[in-house]
């Protein structure tokens, strides 16, 4: 009677030792998010690689009581697949799409989604896997979030043109955007003005240009009246 308190005892052990060392990896992820003040930080993924761990274990050892029941069956998969599904709500309520088109939460959303899946390893009792994933999340998320010029995105900007000479000035504008390889979207054209017709759009940088040499590009274009980097 006393070996099997002490081995159930040991057993929790165990167990607990698996969800803390689930939140140390959540809150690991968590904390490089909350640094770039994104919607989900250190809590959140303390919280959801914790309650992805707990619901492994259940699947694991929470229904051996019931194994050799009549009629039962004990399928350990389905409470894990019940966990990949569930994702899809916290992902919905991360992803947002703003005026300009642009959309913000992806990474914050499959970062939440991977720290469910280190959750899972955890309390699965696959600290190698789980451990590992973690190392590999935060290479990922610190490592290519520097300036390299392999993972660097085009800039975005609103930008107001005036053509106090007509097609003129915009001819002229536009082989200096083609120049630069510059993309025009959602445009809008103001031709009731005084001053000449105006042109208010977003325009799609390349990469390779950094913010400063944008800006000394914008403010070399006379055709340019304002601009603001997005």
């Amino acid at each position: 009677m006393l070996d099997n308190m002490t081995m159930g005892l040991w057993v929790n052990i165990v167990f607990f030792l698996r969800l803390i060392l689930a939140c140390v990896c959540g809150g690991a992820i968590g904390i490089e998010r909350q640094q770039r003040i994104k919607v989900a930080g250190t809590r959140t993924h303390m919280v959801v690689a914790l309650a992805a761990a707990l619901m492994m274990i259940i699947s694991k050892y929470g229904f051996t009581d019931v194994v050799n029941l009549s009629g039962a069956s004990w399928d350990v998969s389905r409470v894990a697949a019940g966990i990949i599904t569930g994702i899809g709500i916290l992902g919905g309520g991360i992803i947002f799409i703003g005026r300009q088109g642009n959309v913000s939460g992806i990474t914050t959303a499959v970062g939440i989604w991977a720290t469910i899946g280190i959750g899972m390893a955890l309390g699965a009792g696959m600290y190698a896997m789980g451990i590992g994933t973690t190392v590999i999340m935060l290479f990922i998320q610190w490592f290519l979030h520097k300036n390299l010029w392999i993972v660097k995105q085009p800039t975005r900007a609103q930008v107001c043109f005036r053509f106090p000479h007509g097609t003129q000035d915009y001819d002229k504008l536009m082989e200096r955007i083609d120049y630069y390889k510059m993309t025009l979207y959602q445009i809008k054209w103001d031709k009731k003005s005084n001053m000449g017709p105006s042109m208010r759009c977003y325009v799609i940088v390349p990469a390779c240009y950094g913010k400063n040499e944008i800006m000394n590009i914008f403010t070399a274009m006379e055709e340019v009246e304002s601009f603001e980097l997005i």
